[in-house]
């Protein structure tokens, strides 16, 4: 009977190598490895105890550290049971560094050597580069510097199809380069090593134009060697890329190129550029050097290694075996959660039987020798609509579950599950402006990416299952939503809506509580006093609730008589108010902060004093509160600001009218979350409030508005985040509400309100409960 891993727990003694998550749900190991508190213990006692010298120099801290880097060589190679007879190890920036390395210098023709002959004279007949469609970007960008080389893009189904080839068939004219990777990124699907020695035989040679090639096989190893086991005895790809994050969490920054000494390295003698520690003799007034060749890393690795890093790598390998086990035992264990989770999420229905998961997969999460440990899915509504990948990402930051959103670096991968054409996505780009890593996920509809969640040796079944809950909790529906169509809603252009002002809020600190009032005096940046005020993080950059939900905690009081703004922050008896003149003139340090748009606000720092106030109050060293006097907008700003907005987001109004927020606060209600009225108002921080009886969310389609006999011109929709899941009155989080505006999307975004400007700002005027509102 087949032993298998029990998921169900995992060793006490390896949880407790990471109290720092305190509750956390890690479930993104195929981002990262977690370092263990005793792999840092090991290494800081290590630095703190021994001393160790640039390997380059003399003297026994030097040659210490020599001696080490050699250790660690040999203990990587050991790792993947092999030696260095077979194999060298290339250290470099990481996977993508050791990709790159190839790249640079992989010779496509035997008649190119790097001491004579450059690229471009040489004749590339014969030679191809071949990679798979599921890929890491970087290895995408292999293809610009394989210049005048056949490019080849494969599916798994052409590469397992093609036939084996005997070596001897034909005399070889040119180099040729095949790259896969061991695991795919994205679905964690494990593509068979027995290609290496397939493709090395010549079996690509039928996708390309000329055939005899002599064929390389690159094998990026990141994902695969993170939770599995490489043997490079049984399997012998000329190349493999590594990083040692990926495996280990510590260091960042460092991985390797394993180069086959008898064949790889023949390969790469392409190599141009030197430095430190690379040549046996250079010349300064003549163009000569003679590269170092006793050993294969000597002439690659540029300048003075990380060495301290190699020897964090030594400390990192010794806590994953002690911790880790066998690398088979991570993988069997790491398959059994994805394959527990799968199965669960396969069987998830809403209540009116419509599946919950879209996953998308290579294979049945029957066998580890062909999945490994990640589950990529997107999240379906029960009227069969897709949920956009940062919703759910929302709802696992709120809810302490780390995974990741994306496409992962994988276009092609993520292009074939999500059925995109070439077309679409060029579209994509040129008319919405989607880019890799923003955060558009649904464009029409369609998603632009998934939710990928991945498991390593610390993870346990109550991982899966917390994930899972948490999606059933906030996605299951007992049925179809129907979606409001704000396209249909019918706009009047009298009064007879009986449109008023009912409510205004004045927000003087950005991001801090509101000020109530009945009338307000206009200024020509918005509402006197609105958003003049920000407070700066230590390292320079405006604050916001998405960093610090307590900033809804500090309650400014505004006495236009006396010229004072008091603040007063929620459930702290022990700190007096703190009172500062609104128009002081001791405000005369000059300080610049960042928005989160990356917009420059130039603005006079407050003082000490109520600086220290705010650091008490939120427990946060270094903030300073700075009085804003010009916003410079960044040339990345997509939003065309006002030259007198200040701290606000984007214009000098925010605007929503009642009828939208009952609409909200029942459909909340319908949603088992009951919220008052002022709970779901304070969430979307509006400076005004219209009542009368408007259709919902009808003031999406306005164009102009009227106030009083002031006139504003509609600037665009508010587009909300998950700012609006913080409770005003005690900073908790609920994410009900953006879930809800998520399932009735206006142009496929998530809006509640509008923005306003004024147009006639020269003029004075002044805004008042019970004024009366007009719009076209």
């Amino acid at each position: 009977m087949k032993k298998t891993i029990d998921v169900s727990k995992t060793s006490k003694s390896i949880r407790n190598q990471f109290e720092r998550l305190r509750g956390i749900c890690y479930l993104d190991h195929a981002g990262s490895a977690l370092y263990a508190d005793s792999q840092i213990d090991a290494v800081m006692f290590d630095l703190k105890t021994n001393l160790y010298g640039n390997p380059h120099s003399s003297g026994q801290p030097s040659t210490a550290c020599e001696e080490i880097i050699d250790r660690v060589r040999f203990k990587i190679l050991k790792h993947f049971n092999t030696n260095t007879e077979k194999y060298s190890v290339i250290f470099t920036s990481g996977a993508t560094g050791a990709l790159k390395t190839v790249a640079e210098c992989f010779a496509w023709h035997d008649k190119c050597h790097q001491s004579n002959e450059h690229a471009s004279d040489c004749q590339w007949q014969g030679s191809a580069f071949a990679y798979t469609q599921d890929n890491h970007t970087s290895v995408l960008g292999m293809r610009e510097l394989a210049e005048n080389v056949q490019d080849v893009c494969l599916t798994r189904i052409q590469i397992s199809d093609a036939p084996n080839t005997d070596l001897s068939v034909c005399p070889k004219s040119g180099n040729s380069l095949f790259v896969y990777p061991a695991q795919s990124n994205f679905s964690g699907y494990k593509y068979p090593l027995s290609w290496i020695r397939k493709c090395q035989n010549g079996a690509l040679d039928r996708y390309t134009e000329n055939s005899g090639s002599k064929w390389y096989v690159l094998l990026d190893a990141a994902s695969h060697v993170s939770t599995d086991y490489l043997d490079l005895s049984e399997y012998s790809p000329d190349f493999v890329a590594v990083s040692f994050y990926k495996m280990f969490g510590y260091p960042t920054g460092i991985g390797a190129l394993l180069v086959h000494n008898r064949t790889g390295a023949n390969a790469l003698n392409r190599k141009r550029y030197y430095g430190g520690g690379t040549v046996e003799i250079t010349l300064a007034r003549n163009r000569h050097h003679v590269p170092k060749t006793t050993t294969l890393h000597e002439w690659f690795e540029d300048g003075t290694v990380d060495f301290l890093s190699i020897i964090a790598i030594d400390h990192g390998l010794n806590t994953l075996r002690e911790l880790a086990g066998p690398m088979q035992s991570v993988s069997q264990r790491v398959f059994e959660l994805a394959a527990y989770l799968y199965a669960k999420m396969c069987t998830a229905r809403h209540g009116n039987q419509k599946p919950l998961f879209r996953i998308y997969t290579d294979s049945d999460y029957t066998c580890r020798e062909f999945q490994g440990g990640v589950v990529n899915f997107n999240v379906l509504r029960a009227n069969g609509e897709h949920v956009g990948y940062n919703e759910v990402r929302n709802v696992a930051d709120n809810n302490g579950i780390v995974l990741r959103v994306g496409c992962f670096c994988n276009p092609g991968a993520c292009q074939t599950h999500l059925n995109l054409s070439d077309q679409q996505i060029q579209n994509n780009h040129q008319k919405t402006g989607h880019v890799c890593g923003d955060d558009i996920d649904l464009i029409d509809g369609t998603p632009t990416g998934s939710v990928r969640v991945s498991f390593g040796y610390q993870s346990c079944v109550s991982d899966a299952d917390t994930m899972y809950n948490i999606m059933v909790k906030y996605f299951w529906q007992s049925d179809v939503v129907r979606p409001v169509d704000f396209r249909m809603l019918t706009t009047l252009n009298d009064n007879s809506n009986n449109l008023r002002v009912s409510r205004i809020f004045v927000y003087p600190i950005k991001s801090c509580g509101s000020v109530e009032v009945n009338q307000w005096p206009l200024e020509s940046y918005g509402l006197l006093y609105d958003r003049v005020w920000t407070v700066l993080s230590e390292d320079g950059v405006c604050m916001t609730q998405l960093k610090e939900p307590k900033l809804c905690l500090i309650q400014p009081e505004i006495d236009l008589f006396k010229g004072i703004m008091t603040l007063t922050y929620a459930g702290n008896s022990d700190r007096s108010p703190m009172k500062i003149y609104l128009e002081s003139q001791q405000l005369d340090i000059k300080r610049a902060g960042k928005t989160c748009t990356g917009d420059l606000v130039d603005g006079l720092d407050c003082g000490d004093e109520v600086a220290s106030w705010l650091s008490f109050n939120l427990d946060m060293p270094g903030l300073r509160l700075i009085r804003c006097t010009n916003r410079s907008p960044s040339k990345s700003n997509k939003f065309v600001l006002n030259s007198k907005v200040l701290a606000a987001n984007q214009c000098q109004y925010l605007m929503t009218t009642e009828s939208t927020v009952n609409w909200l606060r029942r459909e909340l209600k319908d949603d088992n979350t009951d919220l008052d009225l002022d709970s779901v108002l304070f969430r979307f921080r509006s400076n005004i409030l219209v009542a009368g009886d408007s259709p919902v969310n009808s003031e999406v389609n306005w164009t102009e508005v009227t106030m009083g006999g002031i006139k504003f011109q509609v600037h665009s929709v508010c587009v909300r985040c998950k700012m609006i899941c913080i409770d005003q009155s005690n900073s908790l989080k609920n994410h009900k509400p953006l879930s809800i505006l998520d399932q009735h999307k206006w142009n496929g975004k998530s809006v509640f309100g509008i923005y306003l400007n004024r147009v006639e700002e020269t003029l004075a005027g002044y805004i008042r409960v019970g004024q009366p509102v007009s719009f076209v």
